[in-house]
């Protein structure tokens, strides 16, 4: 006899305005925030060390079907690196973020990275590297599409390595758990065209009812992009097993999504279909992007989820 329990999976509505100043991430980006850094970062010298800043600040009104919110969001990500006598590159990076939303949270993440032409290897918060790398394309503006993930998740911590051979990268990383995960891209234009596909596989723990029962999952991923001129699609499929010596669940979704960019508006839209054992899993999620000068922008989201699943 099988036995089910609740899994958190909550459903909400919500429209979000946003004014965001903000600057790029390094190559070692430890920014796995929904609201991720834009234009060029700061920069400076000072004997064999470069130091690089990115930023974003961000005033958010969010609108839910039964209250409304407003809240301040800022994080930054400072990195310093060198390179050595032998052409490697040794850096170091922290990044940190502050939101005044519900309760006052602050969070951060620090990596040390070594680099050549070999790849590069990192130590620390680094376990969203493979996951960042193989996504789909985040939605612009606030535009969230919930679910688009495999349930179980790393740890914090672990160890990471990024390589690139031509066209391609290979990517892997493995927490303080022993749990781990591999991926590869293959992206290259062809005509007047840009192509980008991905596949991950993840060995990690989920837990459910409300962190009372942890199980394994094992999940795979595979996604594929194009890119015409200003307008790109992109489609993701998930495979995930979860399971412990009680129960086990079986769960596929399917991801996709447009956005094109006219002048200095750029809209995005994308949609979730999920099923776990027969329940089904929904998301949809719509944002648009006014670009208002160097590095300011007025952020438009709304997402919509449900899901129920025991």
């Amino acid at each position: 006899m099988r036995t089910f329990m609740p899994v958190k999976l909550a459903g909400e509505a919500s429209l979000t305005a946003t004014l965001v100043m903000a600057f790029p991430a390094h190559a070692v980006n430890l920014n796995y925030e929904n609201l991720s850094s834009l234009e060029q970062p700061l920069a400076a010298q000072y004997s064999d060390v470069t130091f690089t800043l990115t930023g974003l600040l961000d005033a958010a009104l969010d609108y839910q079907s039964d209250a409304s919110d407003s809240s301040l969001l800022g994080n930054f990500q400072l990195a310093g690196e060198t390179q050595l006598a032998n052409s490697w590159t040794l850096g170091v990076a922290y990044f940190a973020e502050y939101s005044s939303s519900d309760s006052d949270d602050y969070l951060d993440n620090a990596a040390v990275y070594l680099g050549g032409v070999w790849g590069t290897a990192s130590v620390g918060n680094v376990t969203g590297l493979v996951r960042e790398q193989t996504r789909r394309s985040r939605g612009v503006g606030n535009a969230v599409l919930n679910f688009d993930d495999q349930l179980g998740q790393l740890g914090d911590s672990g160890i990471a390595y990024v390589g690139r051979f031509g066209p391609a990268q290979l990517l892997a990383t493995l927490d303080e758990h022993d749990g781990f995960e591999i991926g590869g891209v293959y992206q290259r234009p062809i005509g007047n065209k840009d192509y980008r596909f991905s596949l991950r596989y993840r060995d990690s723990k989920f837990s459910a009812g409300d962190q009372l029962v942890e199980l394994d999952s094992q999940a795979f991923g595979l996604v594929a992009e194009l890119t015409y001129g200003s307008t790109v699609f992109d489609l993701g499929f998930g495979l995930e097993q979860i399971s412990n010596n009680r129960l086990s669940a079986d769960r596929q979704y399917l991801s996709f999504g447009a956005a094109h960019k006219v002048g200095v508006l750029t809209f995005s839209g994308e949609a979730h279909f999920g099923d776990t054992d027969g329940q089904s899993e929904t998301s949809y999620a719509a944002g648009v992007r006014y670009d208002i000068a160097r590095g300011l922008s007025l952020n438009l989201g709304v997402n919509h989820s449900d899901a129920q699943i025991e």
